[in-house]
């Protein structure tokens, strides 16, 4: 039994890992026990293997889950590799479409500034083709001859027979259409010494230059950059119309909507030798308005003084008196405008159009006179409106 016992032992120690010093210790013990001793040993030492083996087994399974989980993280390890090769290569994909898109964005708005440059071009050259059409409608506009207003037919015109005969005017209206002009004369002073020169002139004879309208003024522009000549027709149609109801009221219609109303009342040419041995018809016109004391504003009164030269009968009015009727005669010098805050200005230096601090003109109400035998637009041949006479019939509408 002792053999049997030994052998069992020795396999154990023989299947063991190298034997420490203690279990060899043991070892020689185990000989010296008696049975009992041996039994319990024996049934301690079955256990212990059991314990060892279940280890080794737990040891085994928990070697191959390390292994199982080893392969498995290195797989994932593999696919997390490529996954970082592929997302780098996506990001370079990405940086690549970036750059193409930044570089794409910096394209278009490279031509959006070239398109709105361009645009900004055509709208400029657009708009000044258009202000270039404008000042040719304008210049065609009154730049035929009124040869209604000079090419009068004696026997039928309306002054000529009022002249010598003041018919009742129940319902007329009339507008003025400008025949003759006195050069050379200031209406007020018409028999002053100061008269030192005198011509009559057909209208053909002059230019009347109009303000092209709402047009800003240019840096390095000049005078003439902003005036158009016309005719005749054109300063006509500056003038007011004329309404005469029941042959009492007088009532002149200006251009910009308003009225202007009188009491009508004429005045029999007189016998006596009153221009150069020949009648003055003269009308006269009582203002209607009335002050805040209840009394007339005479002030407002105008009279106006028909003279007949040679054969023909005349409405004759100065510079004055055409103000008073709203027809804006301008100077030699002087440009009216607006500046940025909309108050009217006037230039009257060559400085302002270098440099002209916004200012636009007005809205093409002025004229200017100038002779046809000067060939240029330079302000110094404009004609001061301050010595003329303007001599006007009436036309019935």
């Amino acid at each position: 039994m002792k053999n049997k016992i030994s052998l069992l032992l020795t396999i154990y120690l023989l299947s063991s890992s190298v034997l420490t010093a203690q279990e060899q210790i043991e070892f020689v013990n185990i000989k010296k026990m008696n049975k009992s001793k041996l039994r319990e040993h024996i049934i301690f030492l079955t256990t212990r293997i059991d314990t060892l083996y279940k280890e080794i087994i737990i040891l085994e399974e928990s070697n191959s889950s390390q292994l199982l989980n080893s392969s498995l993280l290195e797989k994932r390890n593999n696919t997390n590799e490529i996954e970082i090769l592929r997302l780098k290569k996506e990001n370079n994909t990405n940086e690549i479409e970036s750059s193409r898109l930044n570089n794409l964005v910096l394209t278009n708005k490279n031509e959006l500034a070239r398109l709105k440059l361009e645009n900004d071009s055509t709208n400029s050259k657009f708009n000044e083709t258009i202000l270039e059409l404008q000042d040719s409608i304008l210049n065609i506009q009154y730049s035929s001859n009124n040869t209604s207003s000079t090419k009068t037919n004696t026997s039928a015109d309306f002054l000529n027979k009022y002249y010598h005969n003041q018919i009742p005017l129940p319902n007329n209206s009339f507008s003025l259409v400008l025949s003759k002009l006195v050069y050379g004369a200031d209406y007020e002073y018409y028999n002053d010494e100061n008269v030192v020169s005198l011509e009559m002139l057909d209208v053909n004879a002059f230019k009347y230059w109009g303000v092209k309208p709402n047009r800003k003024i240019k840096d390095g522009s000049e005078f003439k950059d902003y005036v158009f000549s016309a005719k005749s027709n054109y300063f006509d149609s500056k003038l007011p119309k004329i309404e005469i109801l029941k042959n009492k009221l007088f009532t002149l219609k200006y251009n910009d909507g308003s009225e202007e109303s009188f009491l009508f009342n004429v005045t029999d040419p007189s016998q006596k030798t009153s221009n150069n041995q020949r009648r003055i018809l003269k009308i006269e016109l009582a203002n209607e308005e009335v002050k805040e004391d209840g009394s007339n504003n005479r002030a407002q009164d105008i009279v106006w003084k028909f003279f007949v030269i040679e054969n023909e009968c005349y409405l004759a009015l100065s510079f004055k008196q055409l103000n008073r009727i709203k027809v804006n005669l301008l100077e030699q010098k002087g440009l009216p405008v607006f500046d940025k805050q909309n108050y009217l200005r006037r230039i009257e230096s060559d400085y302002y159009y270098k440099t002209s601090y916004g200012y636009t003109t007005t809205n093409n109400e002025e004229v200017y006179l100038s002779r046809n035998q000067y060939s240029s637009t330079s302000i110094s041949n404009y004609i001061n409106p301050k010595k003329m006479i303007f001599l006007f019939k009436l036309k019935a509408l």
